[in-house]
């Protein structure tokens, strides 16, 4: 099965074992046959790991020369200066130092972490079996953060129009934005809605989309005019090389009948991170979630909070995380067409936010209550979580957006966090 748009590509992450020149050629096998047999299991395809191990400062630095990111794999004691080394050669790419049980490497690495430079992770595989579930665990939540890292810096990220007026503490800041390695490309309200009117809509699939519906109440020309837009958001993508686009959508329906919530859904399955309302930082946090998940991701409101008990609700909610949809006018200007989607039943879903300013990513995981609360008045796509410590969100404000993805993501994301030199807080038990 090849990997889907937010699993990582291989190709771009180089993969080297580093050991003593005294080492067992029966170990570096082992390694190698870890990686490859975990990998070929998630689905990501076949990593390039050359035969022989790293076993001089010299052949560390050519090892890793045109690498975007590296895995360094210590295979035995001894190793510190040639994975520092490597280091000079990356030249501040994105690495993960992963110590083994094996051979003093696990010395090594308790020798190394205090020096690594910011850009590097380190973590230690509990074994090499690759039946053991644990091991397995900590090899892919590495390998998520480290490519989930590597995809932010480096992302061009299309704000079209300005923030949203009401986002008075959520806004791009210059300094963060060059802590982060990401490029704000702006795009003028005109030049978008020209876009927009000189794109065609997918008729089939607009279609297909209303037949697969539950049930559909649509304004007039939807689902066409959503449509619209949708191409021209992946027109811009792709001409302007853009990894994430957030569009400050309300004065879509006044400048072209249509909002962009079907966009946002649809775009995010096709693996184009796409937020809402101009919100930088979220956007961003968007990518990064759902890059280190290998999931699209929910952009949405904390619509409501009682106890532990956390509403997360809007209308942008990508269609793959959900059993059923419905697809219906906007609650708040009754036109342009939104969609109700009744989410999996994950037992687990995990809730992200970045402060604007890059210095903490906020992440808290919890256990599903209700994938389809139907709350009223509340945008469409609702979805209610337990998360234990959920006051904080309240009490410790960081922002109203937080973007949610299945699963438990926590540990790709702390990785993801500590390559980007991002604080990392977790709600409640850690």
């Amino acid at each position: 099965m090849p990997p889907g748009p937010y699993d990582p590509r291989l190709n771009g992450v180089c993969f080297r074992v580093l050991a003593s020149p005294l080492h067992s050629p029966r170990l570096i096998i082992m390694l190698r046959d870890f990686m490859y047999e975990v990998s070929k299991r998630l689905g990501w395809g076949q990593p390039e790991i050359p035969l022989d191990a790293v076993t001089s400062e010299e052949e560390a630095r050519e090892a890793v020369e045109g690498c975007g990111a590296a895995f360094l794999a210590l295979a035995t004691g001894g190793t510190e200066h040639l994975a520092l080394s490597a280091l000079e050669g990356l030249d501040g790419a994105p690495v993960v130092v992963a110590s083994i049980p094996l051979a003093n490497s696990l010395s090594s690495l308790l020798e190394l972490k205090p020096v690594l430079p910011r850009g590097a992770a380190a973590v230690h595989l509990p074994s090499l079996d690759p039946g053991d579930s644990d091991a397995v665990s900590v090899f892919e939540s590495a390998v998520r953060g480290l490519w989930a890292a590597r995809r932010v810096r480096g992302l061009r990220l299309g704000l079209i129009g300005k923030p949203s007026p009401w986002l008075v503490y959520s806004l791009p800041s210059g300094e963060a934005l060059a802590r982060l390695g990401v490029e704000l490309v702006e795009v003028g309200v005109d030049e978008f809605v020209g876009l927009v009117e000189g794109s065609e809509p997918d008729e089939a699939l607009g279609r297909r989309l209303v037949e697969a519906a539950e049930s559909a109440d649509l304004a007039p020309g939807e689902p066409g005019r959503s449509l619209r837009v949708m191409e021209a958001v992946r027109r811009l993508a792709r001409d302007r090389g853009l990894g994430a686009v957030s569009p400050a959508c309300w004065w879509f329906y006044k400048r072209t009948g249509a909002n962009a919530c079907l966009a946002h859904a649809l775009l995010n399955d096709e693996g184009l991170v796409v937020g809402c309302e101009g919100d930088v930082p979220s956007t961003i946090a968007m990518a990064l979630a759902s890059y280190a998940s290998g999931s699209p991701a929910f952009f949405a409101n904390i619509a409501d909070l009682r106890g532990n008990e956390v509403l997360v609700a809007h209308c942008t909610a990508p269609f793959s995380l959900g059993t059923r949809y419905r697809l219906m006018r906007h609650f708040i200007t009754g036109g342009s067409v939104t969609s109700r989607v009744a989410f999996k039943p994950y037992e687990k879903w995990t809730l992200v936010r970045l402060s604007p300013d890059a210095s903490k990513l906020r992440v808290a995981v919890g256990d599903l209550v209700d994938g389809d609360p139907g709350r009223e008045m509340q945008c469409e796509s609702q979805l209610i979580l337990r998360v234990p410590g959920a006051r904080r969100l309240l009490e410790e404000s960081m922002g109203n957006h937080h973007i949610v993805v299945p699963g438990d993501a926590r540990e790709s994301l702390r990785i993801a966090s500590e390559i980007l030199g991002l604080g990392y807080e977790v709600v409640g038990p850690r």
